[in-house]
């Protein structure tokens, strides 16, 4: 009985593990380190066009999650990728994520200081 019971507690609190697993809030300069260790993860900023041609991080894809198609273009990314998500300074990155987080995608960071923290930490950028 005893092992019974520590079984079902251990089912039921992976669930709680997973979920904290596929979302992780990080910082632009752990965000940099980050990208230089895994080099699979995808960019994907969240900003406008017009922002997104002014700078960005390299290689990122951009989505405008402020447009009505942007929950269509989010779900039709590759949900078993790992992503990097930023915007201008956290805001829409959190409207992304939690999108992403709802439609079950594998594994996202959110970077919490967005563009205005990485080019204030002097990080490059693309243009």
């Amino acid at each position: 009985m005893r092992n019974i019971f520590s079984a079902i507690i251990m089912f039921f609190s992976s669930f709680g593990s997973t979920q904290a697993l596929n979302k992780v809030s990080v910082s632009s300069k752990e965000a940099s380190a980050l990208l230089l260790k895994e080099t699979a993860i995808v960019v994907l900023d969240v900003r406008t066009s017009d922002e997104f041609k002014q700078g960005h991080l390299k290689g990122a894809v951009n989505i405008d999650i402020l447009k009505s198609n942007a929950t269509t273009k989010l779900d039709s990314l590759n949900h078993e990728t790992t992503y990097l998500v930023y915007c201008r300074s956290g805001h829409r990155s959190g409207m992304a994520v939690k999108q992403m987080v709802k439609s079950k995608f594998k594994m996202v960071y959110e970077m919490k200081d967005g563009f205005m923290g990485w080019t204030g930490n002097k990080l490059p950028v693309v243009k």
